[in-house]
């Protein structure tokens, strides 16, 4: 399921993006050096992303002035004369011309990509390029048909940069310019915006903040009812980060898949920092997934295109692009990374779902398990030694009542505690939802399960025999939540993350 790294283009190529048409044919763009100036191409895959094949450019004056941050969007619904599976790509022109504004032009396809005629500009800058620019853009469609542009603007002199919002009826006319996301103090700032609404759910929009000491370019979002009211644009949102404390910092992309379960976020950053603000040693080779619309934590997934030596700069995994196919179990990614002084994008797929049988954790080896739902460890109540005590959830604390050594047979486990030698038991060995989980002297029944893997050193519980998983009840994020089993559903709640002591 997992392919080599190919590069998408012969020559120099960054700021990649990727689309699922509704018909299911694949897409991709590319910011590209056309000789005279910088342009976009544009590639099209029939086979689910193993291969692609150059259709299309965009050679436009316009550029001339320079060319980045490109966009690649399919109307949903009908704008304005334009019908429904309309190509839209927009990009922010004019970065190397100091004494001129930026742009940030539109261009159709209604022939699959082939061909692109301009359509309009979202916005010009009110100062010249060397005061400020217009970064960034990014397409969202309404649910009325409305388009949004959510761009990155440092021309407001009250904000070294914020996130702007504009809309449009028929992909000319562009109106109700506003701030969506501008924060104190001034010096902060937001950027890197992408918009992306699970079916009937609320519209997400990821972003970074800048110039932040000791947190620089770490990736936030906010969500919004109907995709163009944002809450207070002061408010910074939600910090995104994992269980320990892993984050990505700098350009960071969001991708939705409608499964597993009810569905989940991805995101892509280009560099990802430890806890205690250190690069970590997955730096470059991992993305981040969410089963509850991007609130409570994150679990890190190999990336199909690592780039280990990723660093603040404009190409080395930067603003990499996912698109989850086959129903969610597999990844394609397009990521750029230097080869020698060229910058070059590379394709590759990798799976999202199941990502191991759990084999590698060995016989005796000692962790603790970490909810990702909750932070919270699993947990005999007050380290009791009788059996039948409870298991819980407690605040991770280092105590023998949190540690478990898991003993291996072929493809089961058992998970033995270090305060009462006692196992990890559903009561009575029932395989019924909600039944309680509970310790028990060894050897009796409910007592094995099986490991899956759904992230790095990210793991289901599944009770042998049965279609349930060890979850904490309710979803709860409180100290002391019980902890039963429950129909495996691959949401955080039975996601536990195995911390090796």
């Amino acid at each position: 399921m997992r392919t080599e790294p190919k590069p998408l283009t012969a020559g120099e190529s960054f700021y990649p993006r990727l689309i699922q048409r509704s018909n299911g044919v694949i897409l991709a763009s590319v910011v590209h050096n056309l000789g005279p100036r910088m342009g976009a191409t544009f590639f099209e895959s029939t086979d689910g992303g193993l291969s692609f094949t150059e259709i299309g450019k965009i050679d436009d004056p316009i550029n001339d002035g320079g060319l980045c941050c490109g966009m690649l969007f399919e109307l949903h619904r009908p704008l304005g004369a334009m019908p429904a599976g309309t190509l839209l790509w927009t990009a922010s022109a004019g970065g190397d011309a100091p004494n001129q504004p930026m742009s940030l032009p539109v261009w159709r396809s209604e022939d699959g990509g082939r061909t692109w005629t301009f359509v309009s500009k979202v916005t010009t800058g009110a100062v010249p390029r060397r005061s400020g620019g217009l970064w960034e853009p990014e397409l969202s469609q309404l649910d009325d048909g409305t388009l949004v542009c959510h761009w990155s603007d440092e021309t407001d002199p009250a904000h070294s940069q914020k996130l702007v919002e504009a809309r449009t009826t028929d992909g000319v006319t562009w109106r109700d310019h506003r701030n969506t996301v501008a924060v104190s103090p001034r010096a902060h700032r937001p950027g890197m915006p992408n918009v992306r609404r699970p079916p009937g759910g609320p519209y997400v929009m990821s972003y970074e903040i800048c110039a932040v000491e000791g947190d620089n370019c770490a990736a936030w979002f906010r969500t919004s009812e109907d995709g163009w009211n944002w809450g207070d644009p002061r408010q910074r949102g939600t910090r995104i980060s994992t269980v320990d404390g892993k984050h990505f910092r700098h350009a960071p992309t969001l991708t939705w898949s409608p499964t597993p379960g009810r569905g989940r976020f991805y995101m892509i950053g280009q560099m990802t920092y430890s806890r205690n603000g250190d690069v970590a040693p997955e730096n470059g080779r991992i993305l981040l997934a969410n089963t509850e619309d991007g609130f409570q934590h994150w679990f890190p997934i190999p990336k199909p295109v690592p780039v280990p030596d990723a660093y603040d700069n404009f190409c080395p995994n930067y603003s990499s692009t996912l698109l989850p196919l086959e129903d969610g179990r597999v990844g394609l990614e397009i990521a750029s990374r230097w080869d020698g002084n060229v910058c070059r994008s590379y394709f590759a797929r990798a799976p999202l779902l199941d990502t191991s049988d759990g084999s590698e954790v060995a016989d005796g080896t000692t962790a603790r398990l970490v909810s990702v739902m909750s932070g919270l460890c699993l947990d005999v109540a007050g380290g009791a030694t009788e059996a039948g005590a409870n298991v819980q959830q407690w605040t991770c604390n280092g105590s023998a009542a949190q540690r478990w050594t898991i003993s291996r047979d072929g493809d089961v486990v058992t998970l033995r505690s270090a305060v009462s030698g006692m196992c990890l038991t559903v009561a009575r060995g029932s395989t019924t939802p909600g039944t309680n989980v509970e310790q028990q002297p060894c050897g009796g029944a409910g007592q094995e399960w099986k490991l899956r893997g759904v992230g790095l050193d990210h793991y289901t519980f599944v009770q042998k025999g049965s279609d349930t998983c060890l979850d904490v009840a309710g979803g709860s994020t409180a100290v002391g939540g019980n902890v039963a089993q429950w129909t495996c559903n691959d949401l955080a709640p039975q996601i536990w993350h195995l911390e090796r002591r």
